[in-house]
């Protein structure tokens, strides 16, 4: 379950990414509605954010119930001495170029996974209320303009997460810790 729930936020946050680069939010400030193809992309938007709030609270259920590969505290090592002190280890190895395998150390990601996680919930989040504070005319409330502050200061994080996980994968692969088929293998191992 957490692999299927993990895909499909995956694919979610990419498509979400994606279209950000092209879609238009309907806009009344210039006097012209935007129309086409890039309000239909944010329309698209709004729908996969909609999904996306679903997956994110049945994997954060999924998570709290006790079925993290670690436990939560994999993914929120910073309330452990014992955790943090091996994330620090990893990031020290990291810095002198000496990457762990994943297979046998394996608490940065799971750190970075936790940030990634909270990331993705703060923009789903902040969409969703944007989504519910936007005429169709473009007119936004003020609840709605101070959660798109928030949504866009977010959004570089994961954009900068979705690169990292790319080329951090890549990097594994090269050096021979786990297959790249494995990592996306939906199936048990």
């Amino acid at each position: 379950m957490t692999r299927w729930l993990h895909a499909a936020i995956a694919f979610g946050v990419t498509a979400q990414l994606a279209l950000s680069l092209v879609m238009e939010a309907p806009d009344d400030k210039d006097g012209e509605l935007v129309s086409g193809l890039p309000l239909q992309l944010y329309e698209i938007h709004e729908k996969i954010g909609l999904a996306l709030v679903l997956l994110l609270v049945l994997h954060w259920l999924w998570s709290l119930s006790g079925h993290v590969h670690g436990g939560v505290g994999h993914l929120f090592p910073w309330f452990s001495k014992e955790r943090l002190e091996k994330v620090r280890n990893e990031i020290r190895n990291l810095l002198n170029y000496k990457l762990s395998n994943p297979e046998t150390s394996n608490e940065l990601a799971g750190a970075v996974h936790g940030l990634g996680l909270l990331a993705a919930t703060v923009m789903a989040a902040t969409g969703t209320v944007i989504f519910f504070n936007l005429s169709a005319t473009g007119h936004m409330t003020d609840l709605g303009e101070n959660f798109h502050n928030i949504h866009g200061f977010f959004a570089p994080f994961m954009w900068a997460y979705l690169i990292g996980h790319v080329i951090a994968a890549g990097i594994h692969k090269r050096m021979g810790h786990m297959n790249v088929q494995q990592i996306f293998s939906l199936l048990k191992r």
